[in-house]
């Protein structure tokens, strides 16, 4: 034996493939899907001192990920067997499955879900509804498209969910179609109120499906799309309150002072009808002055992860979080500790406080004239017989305003009397009373006699897919501390122009020549203005956003 050996380490072993190394991994995979393929190389490298390419970490965080949340092609050959179980389940819900014919092959189109408790469930809410849609990241794309409503204690209800090839016209006519005949028909319909973002297609499927019925734009997304053109603090504020103006002669004034500061603003907004984004032309019905789409937000960033898995997958994954969530909010009643939501309860407490700024004058039964306590404060009249008050905030969200508490005070009424019905616990308690049931594993399903479903044909966009939402220009990332500029169209800070800085300026590089009077000696408000544009406007995109008015 000749023990001399003069060979050095091998650190690339054609032994080690894809495969053997997806079960190395499995469990890295299943506790972190977000897990990067630099991550893996360097966990391998670590424990058995071997290299592999970042192609092959790749194909092995791909197998690992195919074997925890399953195929994306092959899921979609069980899909008629899980609407079956779904239906056999949860009797009373609605699954649609729509599939198109191409060459004698089975293509999927379009898969809508209603279950019966989310059904019911929005009966006794209030009748308004967000609309939203959200992309699928996964291999196949697509569209997914929900349908959220309000329960008592203002926290998002689920209604229905689709899976679509694409957002327009047609997609959303063919959702809101199922989704109408699943609330009552048309005609009760018609008595709600649908908020949205103004989606591709969507404004003109419900013109077609529900003629006049009450709308409502999230002023979110119409401020982002204002501030492209008309950027600055000052007109953020003024048109924010003018969405917020409760009564017509508020917002009227509000609109004089957005004419007094840009003429062209002025025009851009006027073009919109304000029963579409401001709380003074909002009918009664809906019990909600809500002004942004925020319920639908809410669901989607939910289902965030759940959209970049295959289609079954993604499917149990929503239907298992409403489960989870009705059967939570059962059990939240027994820490209800009056007859109002908690929400709805804090609520009224912070109008009974304001009712210290306010002094009620009674005119006669139930009548009175309310009076800021400043001598130029406003005044407005309470009826409380026909539970009025001319601000209209407490027709608008079935909560007394504070002007009517302070004639309340006066009369020594309790306020939580005159509180909407849907706001009571019990109503809640009703709205929760049903049950989403479980459901068997795929190995359990019944086989049912229609064809194998084919996946859909993907468009592939060019560049790398995005995963996370693109921020607005005002919003905070979570790495920083402060705003960033990316994507700002860069000023001089000498001429004040576009396209260059100061460095590259012709008007100081040029030997002998002075910068304009006009760039250089401008007035304090003005320099303050542009210096905020310069530093606050980036472009706005159309992207989703979840949370409450700036």
């Amino acid at each position: 034996m000749v023990d001399n050996h003069t060979c050095s380490r091998e650190f690339n072993l054609k032994l080690i493939d894809a495969k053997w190394l997806s079960k190395k991994i499995h469990n890295t995979i299943r506790d972190n899907p977000t897990v990067k393929g630099v991550d893996i190389r360097e966990k391998i490298q670590r424990k058995w001192n071997i290299g592999i390419s970042r192609c092959m970490a790749y194909r092995a965080k791909n197998i690992a990920t195919e074997q925890i949340d399953g195929s994306f092609k092959e899921q979609y050959k069980r899909l008629y067997d899980y609407a079956h179980e779904l239906v056999a389940k949860n009797p009373g819900s609605t699954v649609k499955l729509k599939v198109e014919d191409v060459g004698g092959k089975v293509i999927f189109k379009r898969f809508y879900v209603c279950l019966k408790a989310c059904k019911d469930n929005f009966m006794s809410c209030r009748p308004i509804i967000g609309l939203d849609g959200a992309f699928l990241k996964g291999k196949y794309g697509g569209e997914l498209l929900t349908a959220v409503g309000r329960d008592g204690n203002e926290q998002m209800l689920p209604i229905a969910y689709c899976v679509v090839e694409v957002e327009n016209k047609e997609s959303w006519k063919w959702f809101l179609e199922l989704l109408v005949d699943d609330l009552g028909g048309a005609e009760i319909c018609s008595t709600f109120t649908f908020i949205s973002y103004q989606q591709k297609g969507l404004l003109h499927a419900i013109d077609e499906l529900l003629p006049g019925v009450d709308q409502r734009f999230c002023v979110r997304h119409m401020y982002a799309n204002f501030r492209k053109k008309y950027p600055g603090k000052n007109l953020k504020r003024l048109m924010w309150r003018a969405a917020t103006a409760t009564h017509p002669q508020t917002w009227e004034m509000e609109m004089r002072n957005i004419r007094a500061v840009n003429e062209d603003a002025y025009k851009h907004l006027i073009a919109i009808p304000p029963r579409y984004w401001s709380r003074s032309r909002f009918t009664e019905r809906a019990k909600s002055d809500t002004l942004v789409n925020n319920m639908s937000e809410g669901f989607n960033s939910v289902l965030v992860s759940a959209r970049s898995k295959p289609i079954i997958t993604m499917l149990e994954t929503i239907r298992l979080y409403l489960m989870q969530r009705w059967a939570k909010n059962r059990s939240s009643l027994s820490s209800f500790t009056g007859s109002i939501c908690p929400k709805i309860l804090s609520r009224f407490r912070k109008e009974c406080h304001l009712t210290q700024n306010w002094i009620p004058s009674w005119s006669g039964n139930k009548l009175f004239e309310v009076r800021h306590m400043s001598n130029n404060g406003d005044k407005f009249v309470v009826n409380l017989d026909e539970s009025s008050c001319t601000c209209r905030t407490w027709m608008m969200t079935g909560i007394p305003c504070c002007h009517s508490l302070a004639a309340m005070k006066f009369l020594n009424i309790d306020g939580e009397q005159f509180i909407e019905s849907c706001y009571m616990k019990s109503k809640y308690e009703e709205t929760y009373s049903t049950i989403i049931y479980p459901l068997n594993g795929a190995n359990m399903w019944n086989i049912t006699p229609y064809p194998d479903v084919s996946p859909p044909h993907k468009r592939v966009m060019p560049g790398r897919p995005k995963r996370k939402r693109r921020l607005e220009q005002w919003e905070m990332r979570k790495d920083e501390s402060r705003m960033t500029k990316s994507g700002l169209q860069k000023r001089c800070g000498i001429c004040r122009e576009h396209g260059h800085n100061r460095t590259r300026c012709p008007s100081a590089t040029q030997p002998g020549t002075v910068p304009s009077t006009s760039a250089t000696q401008a007035t304090p408000s003005t320099q303050q203005s542009e210096i905020f544009c310069t530093s606050a406007h980036q472009p706005s995109t159309s992207a989703h956003h979840s949370g409450n008015q700036p």
